[in-house]
């Protein structure tokens, strides 16, 4: 599965679930925010970046997914491959998914919802 439908997926997963649009934020950007409720928390970031800004040997741009969750379990599923420190965010409360196909959709939709649920409170 392509990185590109996979971010589709998550997309879609979204609107389906919580009945959120993707906003874009930044006039230059294709970067998908998500945001919930009055107060427009953020939940999930979708976005393109060069794979090299997570770590990796290649200035390929690939999809990702920024998702909130609880600091201990971030710890335990950054792997580097999947699962890193968080691109451009608090890297104690958000992680980042790369979405090449690496990672099982259900998995990335079961982090979404937990994502929404720290943030609806």
């Amino acid at each position: 599965m392509s990185d590109k439908s996979q971010a589709r997926l998550v997309e879609e997963f979204i609107k389906t679930e919580f009945n959120d649009n993707a906003e874009y934020l930044f006039e230059t950007s294709d970067t998908a925010v998500f945001r919930k409720g009055k107060r427009k928390k953020w939940y999930a970031v979708v976005m393109n970046i060069s794979r090299s800004k997570l770590g990796l040997k290649s200035d390929e741009k690939v999809a990702v997914l920024n998702v909130k969750l609880n600091p201990n379990e971030i710890a335990l599923l950054t792997d580097h491959t999947v699962y890193f420190p968080a691109y451009h965010m608090n890297k104690k409360h958000w992680c980042t998914i790369i979405l090449d196909g690496s990672a099982d959709i259900d998995e990335v939709c079961y982090r979404v919802q937990q994502s929404y649920n720290i943030v609806k409170g």
